[in-house]
């Protein structure tokens, strides 16, 4: 099994505010911000292939604008979101979810996990969240996101019995990248 990373696409609850004479409209800030809300964790392990961990992480989100989330023809060589800047280099914009995964190394302290030939393996896409109709409109809603998490094969450096978190973060599409958050952390199997 190569090494790979899942984004079984974003499962999303929203909510939408409009203008009403019932309703005042919430004033969230135009940076998005985020509350980590849970993590589910599955061993996958069928003898035969690298086992891995099924995890799924959910956060509650607020942005100002609702301008959350890519297509995949938002990402156009031009674009703020191309897979290159000008000079050749990786582009951190085309991504708009960022997750690092962090090692225990010693009770209470942790460090990012280092892969061989790679920054982050753990970064990746969610798809538009737009209000309904289009229009700008503050967004709230939880967020979920399903990732692979390799364990013990020779692509990776998560091994059983170490304990693991992760730190992850979120972009909206004018650029503006929310706090970072924790999530709790897991004992490996």
């Amino acid at each position: 099994m190569a090494m790979f990373r899942t984004l079984s696409g974003a499962a999303v609850v929203l909510s939408t505010f409009a203008l009403s004479s019932c309703l005042n409209t919430p004033n969230f800030p135009s940076t998005p911000s985020i509350e980590f809300k849970e993590i589910k964790v599955t061993r996958v392990d069928d003898g035969i292939t690298t086992a891995f961990d099924h995890v799924v992480i959910t956060v509650n989100f607020k942005d100002g604008e609702g301008d959350l989330g890519l297509n995949e023809s938002d990402k156009t060589p031009n674009s703020p979101y191309a897979k290159t800047l000008p000079d050749g280099t990786p582009n951190r914009n085309y991504n708009n979810y960022f997750l690092v995964p962090y090692f225990e190394v010693s009770p209470g302290r942790f460090e990012p996990v280092v892969f061989q030939n790679a920054d982050n393996i753990y970064i990746s896409t969610y798809p538009p969240l737009d209000p309904p109709g289009g229009k700008a409109a503050p967004l709230k809603g939880d967020l979920t996101f399903t990732t692979d998490i390799l364990v013990d094969g020779s692509f990776t450096p998560i091994k059983s019995g170490q304990t693991i978190r992760f730190e992850l973060s979120i972009m909206d599409r004018a650029l503006n990248e929310s706090n970072k958050v924790v999530t709790s952390s897991y004992l490996v199997q």
